[in-house]
């Protein structure tokens, strides 16, 4: 129950601002039509990307205005948990920046909030059609009827594989396992060479829980009922999957206590064969190790359905107290541009969102991301429910990683955590109903 309050206290921190309204919402965005053609201007743009991809959006962004001379972005990379509590902060006093990055899972708490706006009139000069996104991606961003973000990637839980390990075991390098057969087979083989070949992260609540949400769906579970009020993660299907995640350590096939840094480690060091993780951080991560020989594919079929976690940036408008149309229009004609030139987005290790980038030439040329991309049709997304990551981070995740440990049966954690979540869930709808 201690982790319960906690939960309950770390979220309700996170939605201080759904409380009441703390800006006025009922300014409205300006019409836009065309390109920005008027004077310097200079936008501020906000986001959490302190780490390799940073470099790249800031290429970008240079790109963008040596071909828009009159618009300058200046780009403030802020921790992911910092920038959540800043921006509202900052559009509450009336200094938001003009637009930001944010995770998919955040969206709706955001909107719910009314610290971002709804893009519905900008859609049209967003050139945004339904055809170019996977119905997944393209709903990622609708909120009560409403389109409050724009997808700019989709990051799939893929296995990693290192090819020098699988081949020194007698593995082909070059099949990578593709079913619960043959991963497990591949993972005995290895063992009896005294090779753990998938380190779980059982202490790394964020990395193993990630790999629990692709198992649950993959056993034709559901985290969270179609209101968002109840969770649904401790019934059968969740038990089998964290059931399955438990039997890698109980045969032998992971350590029992190692985290996602030593998991990493070890892959870089050939001492085990698999990962399980998104490709933003990993593809750049293990293409800086020399020598090392790796690749990547979608996710094995644990359970009866092919499914993997995603997540997602999305380009967000912050509210302002007015809006001014030119510098709307100069947003309007950055993220034209972007989602038209994502492809240089993608060597920070995400698959583009629009799906005709994926068909340029340039993409296949990027091998691993390539291959991420053959597994997103089966992608899965969190329910677009405010505050559910504070549910799966502080309830959900812990709880897998205490049944990892040892410390409690998989069934009775889970039936803890939707105890547990289901409360907070109760609470979250009450809170962001009075917010709206």
């Amino acid at each position: 129950m201690l982790r319960g309050t906690g939960a309950l206290g770390l979220a309700g921190i996170a939605g201080l601002a759904a409380c009441g309204r703390p800006v006025d919402d009922s300014t409205e965005l300006p019409q836009v039509s065309g390109d920005y053609d008027g004077p310097p201007i200079t936008l501020q743009f906000w986001n959490g990307l302190t780490g390799g991809d940073g470099p790249v959006m800031r290429t970008l962004l240079q790109e963008f205005t040596a071909a828009h001379p009159a618009i300058r972005i200046e780009m403030y990379a802020i921790p992911w948990g910092n920038f959540y509590q800043k921006f509202p902060a900052a559009v509450v006093s009336g200094l938001a920046p003009d637009f930001g990055l944010m995770h998919n899972f955040q969206v709706a708490t955001n909107a719910a909030r009314r610290v971002i706006v709804p893009l519905d009139p900008l859609v049209d000069a967003l050139g945004l059609q339904e055809s170019d996104y996977l119905p997944v991606v393209w709903g990622s961003g609708l909120f009560q009827g409403q389109r409050w973000s724009l997808p700019l990637d989709m990051w799939p839980d893929s296995l990693f594989y290192n090819r020098r390990v699988l081949e020194q075991a007698g593995l082909d390098p070059d099949a990578p396992p593709t079913n619960r057969a043959e991963y497990e087979h591949a993972l005995e083989e290895l063992r009896r060479r005294d090779i753990q070949g998938h380190w779980l992260p059982a202490i790394d609540p964020q990395g193993v829980g990630r790999g629990f949400d692709s198992l649950l769906w993959q056993m034709g579970g559901e985290l969270y009922d179609a209101e968002g009020g109840r969770a649904l993660f401790g019934e059968d299907a969740g038990i089998r999957a964290l059931e399955w995640q438990h039997s890698l350590i109980a045969n032998g096939w992971s350590p029992s206590d190692v985290s996602g840094s030593d998991a990493n480690v070890a892959f870089k060091n050939d001492q085990n064969a698999f990962l399980w993780g998104g490709p933003g951080a990993l593809i750049n991560d293990l293409a800086k190790v020399e020598d090392l020989d790796w690749d990547v594919a979608p996710l094995p079929q644990i359970g009866p359905h092919r499914a993997a976690f995603s997540g997602s940036h999305q380009f967000v408008l912050m509210r302002q107290r007015e809006f001014d149309p030119d510098r709307v229009t100069a947003v309007v004609t950055f993220l034209r541009w972007i989602m038209a030139n994502s492809i240089g987005w993608a060597k920070a290790g995400p698959v583009p969102a629009r799906l005709p980038i994926l068909q340029q030439p340039e993409f296949a040329e990027l091998t691993a991301q390539s291959h991420v991309a053959e597994g997103v049709e089966h992608i899965r997304f969190y329910p677009l429910v405010p505050g559910i990551a504070e549910v799966q981070t502080t309830i959900l995740y812990p709880a897998i990683g205490d049944a990892l440990l040892g410390q409690i049966a998989p069934a009775d954690a889970l039936a803890r955590a939707t105890e547990q979540a289901s409360f907070l869930l109760e609470e979250n709808l009450t809170k962001y109903r009075e917010a709206r």
